[in-house]
């Protein structure tokens, strides 16, 4: 059995026809930069902390000498709309503490209002595309058909959604409510803050809000600065592996000359 420990932050009623969110890191992280980016916009209040001991066992440690524990958090944003937003710096690492985890949020969501569920996650294609696509499955047709007009593809090839952006689907439909999981492609080795755009992009028109992009915009042109030099000290390796090699081949050209 896994324990869970709800550590209640602040007080608060619950909210009116809320959407709970859920960003927590995965592929790209493109998720919970996605959740974050929601949460700094519209000043989000954190009303709990979420401590559960299927979460990684260690504490991270910040640049300024303290630590940071593992752990998920609630956040509520009352406008443009209401939301209850989940996001933090890990997921449970066994099937049994993601499906008992991702049950809780959604109770909890539920709990302070939320009428549908929004998971947000990245979808790894193995390389960067200079327009990532957002990719849409929901817990029914109608809903998915919706997203769809909003700009979303639908995954031809099918595929699955691991962790708590599949499985808050799954609680979300037996509780009573719809979900749908908005998922934008990323390379998966990087922290990708461009496909986080692309999927608040389609997560903003779908809720009939605007988001202000311009603190994302700025990280991803910050990740392809670091991109563009990676690539030209790749392609000084390469040029200075190709120098290497040629000098080898004259070396043993010349020495093949004494031979015999």
């Amino acid at each position: 059995m896994v324990e869970i420990i709800e550590k209640v932050i602040k007080k608060v009623e619950p909210l009116k026809d809320a959407v709970l969110i859920e960003g927590l890191p995965g592929i790209g992280h493109v998720g919970r930069i996605a959740a974050e980016h929601l949460i700094q916009e519209f000043q989000g209040e954190k009303i709990m902390e979420i401590y559960c001991d299927d979460f990684p066992p260690q504490v991270l440690v910040n640049d300024d000498g303290t630590m940071e524990s593992m752990n998920n958090e609630i956040y509520i944003i009352r406008e443009p709309i209401p939301m209850v937003v989940v996001t933090g710096n890990t997921q449970a690492l066994s099937p049994i503490g993601q499906y008992q985890l991702s049950k809780r949020l959604v109770e909890i969501g539920i709990k302070y209002g939320a009428r549908i569920t929004y998971t947000l996650g990245g979808f790894g294609i193995g390389r960067i595309k200079e327009d990532p696509l957002v990719y849409v499955a929901a817990t029914s047709k109608e809903l998915a058909e919706k997203i769809k007009a909003h700009g979303a593809l639908f995954r031809v090839d099918g595929g699955g959604i691991v962790g708590a952006a599949g499985l808050m689907l799954t609680f979300s439909k037996l509780m009573g409510i719809e979900g749908a999981c908005l998922m934008g492609e990323t390379p998966g080795y990087l922290i990708d803050p461009k496909s986080a755009g692309k999927v608040l992009g389609v997560l903003s028109k779908v809720l009939n809000i605007e988001i202000d992009m311009k603190e994302l915009e700025k990280r991803a042109k910050e990740m392809e600065a670091f991109l563009e030099k990676i690539r030209r000290f790749e392609k000084q390796l390469e040029r200075e592996h190709l120098m290497i090699g040629e000098k080898d081949k004259r070396q043993r050209d010349e020495d093949l000359r004494y031979i015999g």
